[in-house]
């Protein structure tokens, strides 16, 4: 018997907003429990990432009682190459962005990472580069 890998449970997928006044796109919240105590939060979409800073404390503050690990993808559309960031926030609120691929991400939350990714993400099999 082959042992099958179990993927952590996607507990949330809201439907993507405008964020930023709606001038930078749409923005999306996805969040998986990746352990009892742990969840993992992917934010997506173009005008996610001029928000950062602002939806960090918030989604942080609906999981008082887990580790927070944030992600950010940007999808790949004709004028720009898709991204995937690991998400770190400072004490002083910024955040740092470290470039990881889609792959990894993949790898760690399973094929609801692709199967629920923007339908706009022109990428190739959603992993960008």
């Amino acid at each position: 018997m082959a042992d099958e890998r179990v993927h952590p449970e996607m507990i949330r997928d809201e439907d993507p907003w405008r964020s930023h006044q709606g001038w930078h796109g749409h923005a999306h919240v996805r969040v998986w429990r990746t352990e009892p105590d742990q969840v993992t939060v992917v934010i997506s979409g173009p005008g996610a990432e001029f928000d950062l800073e602002t939806v960090i404390p918030l989604l942080r503050a609906e999981y008082p009682d887990d580790t927070v690990d944030f992600f950010f993808h940007r999808p790949m559309d004709w004028t720009d190459v898709g991204y995937y960031a690991e998400l770190t926030s400072s004490d002083d609120g910024t955040v740092t962005r470290t470039h990881i691929t889609g792959g990894s991400l993949a790898a760690r939350l399973g094929p609801a990472l692709y199967a629920t990714e923007d339908p706009d993400d022109e990428s190739v099999g959603g992993d960008s580069p």
